[in-house]
Parts: C-alpha cells; sequence; structure tokens
C-alpha cells in the first residue's frame, strides 16, 4: 500500500517549488491543477514528478531556465546563425526561442518576387542544421506564392490557399477542365504524381470502357476488371508478337494510358534467350553464361582478339544505347589505363565524396567548379584496382550507417558517393580510412617500389 500523505503537507511542498494549489488534494500520481508562483500561469503537474530532485511545477519556467543555463554570448549566437545561412533582426532572445531572422541565400525558395519570407529559426535547431537554419533552403516548408505557382507549372490550379504540403488541395485541371480534384502539394510537386487523375489514368472506370481500353491496345483481357494499377490477365492480340504460342500478359491499364505498350513481347521488356544471345554477339561481346534477364549482368567476352576482356554488361544497355565492351569503348572510364581515387570536401553542404577518375579527363576539375574542393589523391597504374578500392570504401562507409548526403533534399551528380562530415568524422578521418583500406587490399599505388 503507498504511504499516506497528509494533503497540506503536500500542498506545502509544492508551495516550496513554486506552485500554489488551487484544487483538492488529488493523490500522488494525479494531475493538480495550480497556479505557477512565477510567471502566473496555470498548470497541472503531477505531485511526485514535481517532488524529484531538480524538477519543478511550472514547464515554461523550466524551459527557460534551461534556456538561461545554456544561453551564449549574442555575438557569438549570430555568428553561428550566419553560419548556418541566416541573419539574425532581432536581438538574441535565447538558444531554443524563435529568433526572427532573413535568409542569407540569393537562390532561396523563400524569396518570391523580391520579397523575402519572414523566418523564425532557433539557435538551437541552427546548431543541428545540415544544409541552412532556413526552413525553405532546408526544404520542410514552402512559400504559398510558389506553391500555388508550382501547382500551375504541373497543371492543375489551386482554387483554395495553401495550407499543407501533406492535405488534399481542390484544384481545377487546367487541361481536362476536371473541378473535382484535390491532389496534395506533395503528390504534385514533390513525387511528381500529377495532378489530375482523369488525364494520369490513374481514375477507376466502368468495366466496359477498360475494357473497350484494353482492346485498343492489343490486348484481350481473360478476367474481370481489377483496378486501373491492377495487373489484368490478358492475351496480346498482335499477329507477329515475339513472345511464346500462348502470349499471356499482365498489363497494367494505368500505364496503358501513360502510353507503355500492353505486351511485354512487342515492346522488347522481356527477350527469349536466343534472341538476347544474338543481340549480344553482334554486339561484340560472348556471353559466358546463361541469360539472366534484361537488366541483370550478364558476364561476356570481348569478341575483339586484340581485347579479349571479361565484361558485365546488361542487355537493356547494349540493346537501347548499342553500347558494347567497356574495355574498347572510346568513351567512360577505363579499367586498363591508369586511375586516380580522389576525396573531395564540400563545405556548404558539410559531405565528402570518393570518387576515381582516369588521368586528364578534367573529372575534378568538374566537381571543382560545383564548389568541391580536393583533399588527397591516390594513383594507380590500373583503373580495376581504383574502382575495387572506391567500392571497398564505400562499403565501409555504409556499414558505418554513414548515409549519403543530398543537397535539399535534392539529388546531384555523384551524391551517392558522399557521406557527412561532423562529429568523430572529418575528411582527414576519411583519408586515413582510404589508406587504411588501401594496404589491406595489398593494391599498390601507382609508382610505387
Amino acid at each position: 500500500m503507498p504511504r499516506y500523505l497528509d494533503p497540506e503537507a503536500a500542498k506545502a511542498n509544492m508551495i516550496a517549488k513554486n506552485v500554489w494549489p488551487i484544487s483538492v488534494w488529488p493523490g500522488n500520481g494525479e494531475r493538480w491543477l495550480s497556479v505557477c508562483m512565477d510567471c502566473g500561469e496555470f498548470v497541472d503537474p503531477i505531485y511526485r514528478n514535481v517532488m524529484r530532485p531538480k524538477s519543478g511545477g511550472c514547464r515554461p519556467c523550466g524551459r527557460a531556465r534551461g534556456a538561461a543555463l545554456r544561453k551564449v554570448p549574442e555575438n557569438q549566437a549570430a555568428a553561428e546563425m550566419r553560419a548556418a545561412g541566416v541573419e539574425p533582426l532581432e536581438a538574441y532572445p535565447g538558444v531554443d526561442v524563435p529568433w526572427l531572422s532573413r535568409c542569407l541565400s540569393a537562390l532561396c525558395p523563400g524569396l518570391w518576387e523580391g520579397d523575402p519570407a519572414g523566418i523564425r529559426p532557433r539557435l538551437s535547431d541552427a546548431r543541428l542544421s545540415r544544409v541552412s537554419a532556413c526552413k525553405y533552403c532546408a526544404r520542410v516548408a514552402v512559400r504559398p506564392e510558389r506553391a500555388v505557382f508550382e501547382m500551375i507549372q504541373r497543371g492543375v490550379e489551386p482554387q483554395e490557399p495553401y495550407k499543407a504540403a501533406g492535405m488534399p488541395w481542390p484544384c481545377v485541371c487546367l487541361k481536362c477542365g476536371a473541378d473535382d480534384i484535390a491532389p496534395s502539394y506533395a503528390n504534385v510537386a514533390l513525387t511528381g504524381q500529377g495532378g489530375c487523375q482523369r488525364c494520369g489514368g490513374r481514375m477507376r472506370v466502368p468495366e466496359e470502357q477498360a475494357v473497350s481500353e484494353l482492346l485498343a491496345a492489343g490486348a484481350q483481357p481473360f478476367e474481370p476488371y481489377p483496378g486501373v494499377n491492377e495487373r489484368w490477365r490478358s492475351r496480346c492480340l498482335a499477329p507477329e508478337c515475339p513472345g511464346p504460342p500462348e502470349r499471356i500478359i499482365y498489363p497494367r491499364l494505368g500505364w496503358v494510358r501513360r502510353g507503355a505498350q500492353a505486351c511485354k513481347w512487342c515492346a522488347g521488356v522481356v527477350i527469349a534467350g536466343d534472341e538476347a544471345h544474338g543481340i549480344m554477339v553482334a554486339a561484340g561481346l560472348e556471353p559466358l553464361e546463361p541469360y539472366p534477364g534484361v537488366r541483370e549482368r550478364w558476364k561476356c567476352r570481348c569478341m575483339n582478339q586484340v581485347c579479349g576482356a571479361e565484361v558485365f554488361p546488361t542487355l537493356g544497355s547494349v540493346n537501347s544505347r548499342g553500347t558494347g565492351c567497356s574495355e574498347c569503348a572510346e568513351y567512360g572510364f577505363k579499367r586498363d589505363r591508369p586511375a586516380l581515387v580522389y576525396l573531395l570536401h564540400h563545405q556548404g553542404l558539410q559531405a565528402a565524396k570518393v570518387g576515381i577518375c582516369n588521368l586528364r579527363t578534367g573529372r575534378i576539375e568538374k566537381h571543382r567548379g560545383r564548389g568541391w574542393q580536393l583533399y588527397n589523391t591516390l594513383s594507380f597504374a590500373r583503373g580495376r584496382d581504383a574502382e575495387r578500392l572506391e567500392r571497398e570504401i564505400l562499403a565501409e562507409w555504409r556499414a558505418q550507417d554513414w548515409k549519403p548526403v543530398r543537397n535539399a533534399g535534392h539529388a546531384y551528380d555523384g551524391w551517392t558517393e558522399t557521406t557527412a562530415l561532423g562529429g568523430d568524422i572529418c575528411v582527414a578521418t576519411l583519408w586515413d580510412g582510404v589508406l587504411e583500406l588501401r594496404s589491406l587490399l595489398e593494391l599498390e599505388p601507382r609508382g610505387a617500389r
């Protein structure tokens, strides 16, 4: 049984913690309506929580006291905000208090027709930001005027003020005129799904109309209409279909509406093994393994007697782009030529990037033009060694759960070969790891004896 506590003694203990109870004693574990003796606000703390060491009864006052303990000089706080990309516009209020500021980026998405958006980041949030303390540059908010503009650009005109990225937004389609659609800003502008279900082929229609659409695309359905984005068992009607005799296919009506062919055989997405073998031989490659599929790497040998290298192209790349042996090609990375492993770092992104290139290709200079700075390089006599080291470096980074870094949520050239800097991770530490991996793999740098 819990120990009996005299209500008057409990009230005296609460008053000693600067909260004055104004209701009857509810019990040790229940909320007790009180008034804070410091700020005068109504509060309802739990008695046993208030009695803990270093605890109080008023949460807002507790936060204010914590902020005061963590408060730094105003000039230091302002310098930290500027380093995070924003300029304070008022006196420093505290580390956890919103601070009226303006974004320093000339390309800030919050800027609209010359009018900068007001932002109120906290210093504590600015310290954690990787891209910017500005919510618009960090892509966690969008200015309403820009949201309307982006929706119109994508073919739908909003009919109500912007509320939130994930909320349905009543619009009118500028293509078909539909006025009963309500896509969200996130689906239209951020994920590119399209604003109008009718124009995008996502609208469910009666079965008779669905059957006629599929027949017009050259396929005969064998079962009832399952839905616009569900696979529909059918038979290809093309007399010259390269598929097997039964020609059974499973198209989606939504895909057909967006321009895809109903039959995977006629579209060339699925290719028989004998035909695939012939395509590779015609491209100068001799398959060394059974056909794995259109998008899978296929071990082959270059039929060029001078080369004879083993390569791993996909049938899709050979069939669609006409590529063949990567060793004989006059483009791309050459595994049989000298190459560099390089480590770059970017101040704005707070990221490091590893990469490989052949000598005198201008690859590193291209990255320099985008704000990257070269930290160091390793030279190898063969590109294969550089490629192997890069692969092991990235595997090591991902094994440590070091994620690649995007630019304000957006991908860019080479972003998958990056990792964030900060804390115990610095560019010098990363380079030490590169050298250690090179030693473990027993890869000799170019010119080593």
